[in-house]
């Protein structure tokens, strides 16, 4: 099966599909699992598609938080890299909230012991950091 046809048959049927290290996190409603399946069948294909797409064909679209953030604050590296400056900083930006590395100040895409509905925003760490290390 053709892997970027079947990521956009993935994303047709409401799923969201992001490469994590070797694995797929899929992300959708219950009623897309055949295409979870054929999904988990052809991983290996759907993740090197995933690499050659993401950037070259702009296949899945970024994140809207970093449409909306194009620069850092003035004299401060990108969101990416380390800046011990901004560790564990969290902010929201435009009813998103941007939040960094405790550890190294990237941006930080795993959260811990956070709960908006109850005001914790929680730690946040980037990949190299977290708990656990890289999955």
């Amino acid at each position: 099966m053709d892997a970027v046809a079947l990521l956009h048959r993935a994303r047709e049927a409401g799923l969201r599909v992001e490469p994590i290290g070797d694995k797929l996190l899929v992300r959708g409603p219950k009623r897309a699992e055949p295409v979870v399946k054929l999904l988990a069948e052809y991983k290996a294909e759907v993740l090197a598609a995933l690499a050659a797409t993401v950037n070259e064909v702009g296949l899945l679209a970024p994140p809207p938080l970093f449409g909306r953030v194009t620069h850092p604050a003035e004299g401060e590296p990108g969101l990416e890299q380390p800046y011990a400056a901004r560790r564990g900083r969290i902010q929201e930006l435009e009813g998103a909230f941007l939040h960094f590395c405790v550890e190294c100040g990237a941006f930080g895409a795993f959260g811990y012991d956070v709960c908006l509905r109850a005001g914790r925003l929680g730690r946040w760490y980037c990949a190299e950091h977290r708990p656990g290390g890289r999955p």
